[in-house]
């Protein structure tokens, strides 16, 4: 009786061990961080968030989007520590931290549903995070010359084309967002020439196709003037990334053919 009970009261101590290890495996694993929404105000299109992320850290937030929308980030961070990744409602990650477009990129939404921005760090670093969502703009042949004025709508400011005209200039400022958007009509196999100037020399810019294909980016070497042959007809997308409080001169000229 006696082996009988040391046997039962060995095992109940094993027992014991292995349910204290799983115990303490279990709370060894890393937590899932708490996701913060991104609110875009009523009529806005884009919104930004700030933080800072502890050494080894990670911030996570979400935000809703259709499929079809093209979603452009920029994110100003205090270390190349940092980096971002990007993944969709069913996975897996479009943007990861080996991409070289850890400060801009612009990507076309597949699906519908709650996308993911995961911000993390191997050092303390301070962040700001821009995501601007253009509503879906309306398609159409340009008439091949290029606006007087721009007019402001749900996708940014539309940049008209009057008659006659091959060239505008448009001049501006920017708020807290640092970012402006345009966009235009244009036809397949026009040309687009960009000159862009800002008052504080930082300023980039970036060029979306209708199908949502990045024809120039922030890390286009060309900042400061560019000729684009635009591959397709439709709307296309003009974004501006600007420190905050920066004013701006853009002009847009598409030459007859």
């Amino acid at each position: 009786m006696r082996t009988k009970i040391t046997v039962a009261a060995a095992a109940l101590v094993a027992a014991a061990g292995i349910a204290g290890a799983g115990a303490a495996s279990a709370s060894s694993t890393p937590a899932v961080p708490t996701a913060t929404p991104i609110h875009f105000a009523h009529g806005a299109t884009s919104a930004h968030v700030s933080g800072h992320v502890a050494a080894n850290g990670d911030r996570r937030y979400t935000f809703q989007a259709r499929a079809g929308q093209t979603a452009t980030f920029h994110l100003s961070r205090s270390t190349s520590a940092m980096t971002w990744t990007l993944v969709g409602p069913t996975g897996p990650s479009v943007h990861n931290a080996h991409s070289p477009r850890q400060s801009d990129f612009t990507y076309r939404l597949p699906e519908s549903g709650t996308y993911y921005v995961d911000i993390v760090s191997t050092r303390s670093a301070s962040y700001d995070l821009s995501v601007a969502i253009p509503a879906a703009a309306s398609g159409g042949a340009a008439s091949g010359t290029a606006a007087t004025s721009a007019t402001q709508t749900a996708a940014g400011e539309k940049i008209r084309f009057a008659p006659g005209a091959t060239s505008t200039t448009i001049t501006g400022g920017v708020g807290t967002t640092g970012a402006a958007h345009f966009h235009f009509d244009a036809t397949a196999g026009q040309r687009s020439v960009v000159t862009f100037q800002d008052i504080s020399g930082k300023g980039t810019w970036s060029l979306v196709a209708p199908d949502g294909s990045p024809l120039h980016t922030s890390m286009s070497e060309e900042q400061g003037h560019a000729t684009i042959t635009l591959p397709q007809t439709g709307s296309y997308r003009l974004d501006l990334q600007i420190p905050s409080g920066a004013t701006y001169t853009l002009s847009l000229s598409i030459p007859r053919g």
